[in-house]
């Protein structure tokens, strides 16, 4: 004959699967209603065209990378993808201070060639 306590656990245990149970079908339904509705919306003519003329606005005008990179990083010259993200001041002797564009490769470059002197 079965004891209080192992009846008691056979029925948390029962407890325990048949609430898995339950809350893996919801996650199943609620997978399935998002999937349709993501899938609603990105096919609907007014959103799409809502976000086709509001594509513009979330682009940014390209910058070209302006380092010098045969002399600002020597040992990493090849690095350069063209596409400024940010700007450094440099003074030069002829023209004083001035923002110069990197792109991120060039940047993290002329940090590592500066750590390394």
């Amino acid at each position: 004959m079965d004891s209080d306590g192992d009846n008691l656990g056979r029925q948390i245990a029962a407890a325990g699967e048949a609430a898995a149970a339950v809350i893996g079908e919801w996650a199943q339904r609620i997978a399935a209603a998002t999937s349709e509705a993501v899938g609603k919306l990105a096919n609907d003519p007014a959103i799409r065209a809502a976000f086709e003329a509001s594509r513009p606005t979330f682009t940014r005008p390209r910058r070209y990378c302006e380092c010098p990179c045969a002399v600002a990083h020597p040992h990493d010259v090849g690095v350069c993808d063209n596409d400024a993200v940010m700007t450094r001041p440099v003074t030069s002797d002829l023209s004083g201070p001035v923002d110069v564009q990197l792109c991120a490769p060039c940047a993290t470059a002329q940090g590592v060639e500066e750590i390394s002197h």
